[in-house]
Parts: structure tokens; sequence; C-alpha cells
């Protein structure tokens, strides 16, 4: 031959994986190019419920376009997986609670301030939230609920903000429409309190340790008085029980006891007409 290979030679090759917008992770990179493949969306959300939040938090406001627009059409109505995009949206809210994921937070702000555009959504994030309190007492997987709940805070975020970006654009339309499905969603919030059953405790507690969470939100797009309405009202539908003689958990006591002093440790309670409200149900 006519080189010949020394014992001497040796080659030493250095390779260096960069990552861009293009992520390595097969199930975040089917669900940030979903455009290509809608038939497959229900097989690229499952996945995305298996995939660790160290991947998901990389790419967070693409993976919450992506979302996004999968939830609507262009038009606002909702898709045939309407459903399964909430519940990956509050499986992914739920896992920015975790402390380890801490430091995100401020990206999930920045992107409701200053990222997202969805103006038609605020009306199917209501209704996908009702639609997970009417189910409380009907099925076994209240896994789902509980993060839904553990998620209010965020999720009316985003409906408030999306309720806003709408009202900008159409001069204040449908604003009556709006406050109608916030007291029917509270109506429902009430309706799941009362329930007995004992699978449905761990769930109730969930959402009393959350509800507070969106009182910041809705204070924004609806009077003080309003919201403290609302609020006075789910604390009476504890009460009431209490004075129907039924046996309430220490557990749930206990939640109740926390709903009512995130109350008058919020802002409705600086409102002088508000806290004359809250007050007895306090």
């Amino acid at each position: 031959e006519a080189f010949q290979k020394s014992a001497k030679e040796s080659v030493i090759v250095q390779t260096q994986l960069c990552s861009t917008k293009l992520t390595q992770n097969v199930d975040l990179m089917s669900l940030l190019k979903w455009r290509a493949a809608p038939e497959r969306i229900p097989e690229i959300l499952a996945r995305i419920m298996k995939t660790g939040g160290e991947e998901i938090v990389k790419f967070l406001q693409d993976v919450l376009d992506a979302l996004f627009s999968m939830f609507s059409t262009e038009d606002g109505n909702s898709t045939a997986h309407s459903g399964l995009v909430f519940h990956v949206l509050v499986h992914i809210l739920a896992i920015l609670k975790d402390p380890k994921f801490e430091q995100f937070q401020p990206v999930i702000e920045a992107y409701i301030s200053d990222h997202f555009a969805a103006a038609l959504v605020y009306k199917g994030l209501l209704s996908c939230v009702k639609h997970c309190t009417d189910m409380v007492p009907s099925t076994d997987r209240q896994d789902p609920i509980r993060k839904c709940f553990q998620s209010l805070g965020h999720v009316f975020r985003f409906i408030v903000a999306s309720r806003q970006l709408f009202a900008r654009a159409t001069g204040g339309q449908n604003e009556d429409s709006f406050r109608v499905e916030v007291h029917l969603l509270f109506n429902s919030f009430n309706k799941m309190l009362s329930y007995q059953y004992k699978t449905v405790l761990p769930t109730q507690i969930v959402f009393l340790k959350n509800l507070d969470s969106v009182y910041p939100s809705l204070v924004q797009v609806m009077p003080v008085m309003d919201v403290a309405k609302l609020v006075t009202l789910t604390l009476d539908s504890l009460g009431m029980e209490q004075e129907h003689g039924r046996e309430r958990s220490r557990a749930l006591h206990r939640a109740a006891l926390l709903a009512a002093r995130a109350a008058v440790t919020s802002q409705l309670w600086e409102d002088p007409g508000s806290r004359r409200l809250l007050l007895p149900a306090c």
C-alpha cells in the first residue's frame, strides 16, 4: 500500500451537540411541528404527558404557543382535541409548581404579559374548567381534575389575558356573557364542594387551597364587589353543610379555614364594601 499506518499515529475526533429551538427530543419536535401531521395530535399530546419537566421548561414558550394553536380554531371554536389539550396544559402548569422549577416562574409570567396572543381561548378555557368541576362526582380519575385546580391561578391568568385581548380588539364586546360564564363556573364550584363522597375529598381540598389564586386576575375584569359576592357564596356553600349537621372531615375544615384566611388577607378585603360582604362568611 502507498500509505502504511504507523503504530505511533492516532486520530482524535471531538464532537459537540448544539441544540437550538430544534430540540433533539422527538416528542417535543412533533408537538412544535404538529401542523405537519394534524392527524397525529392525540398521539403527540399523549407523548407530551410522559415527557419530563426538564425538557418541557427549556421550550416552554414554544410549547404553550403550540398548545394554544391546537386548542381552538382561528375563529375561536373548539376543536376535537380541545379537552385533551387542556389536560396537557394543566399538566405542564402543575409541573411548574414543583419547587425545582421555581426559577421558570418568571418565564411563564413574561409569556402571559408579553407573548400570549390567543384572544379567543377564554371561553374554551372557562368551559374546560367547568367541565372538570362538573366531572368530580362521576369519575374515579380525580388526578387530572386536581391538576386543573392546582393550576387555577395560571389558568385564570390566561382566561383574563385572553378576555382583555378580545375586549381590546372588539371595544368590549360580550362583557355580559363573560360575567355570566364566570358566575356559572362558580355555581359549579359550589356544587362540587357540597359532595360528601370520600373519593372527592382530596379534590375539594386542592380546590380550596388554590381558590384565592384566581382573585388577582378576576378583579382586573370584574368589579371587586362582584368577585367578593362569588367568593362569599363559595365560602357559604361550606358553612351551609355544617348548619345541616353533616360531619366534615378535619382536613376539609382546615382547608375551609385556610380559604377564609386567604380571603381576609387578599385584595378583596381591602375594599370596604367587599369586606362587609365577606366578613360574615369568614
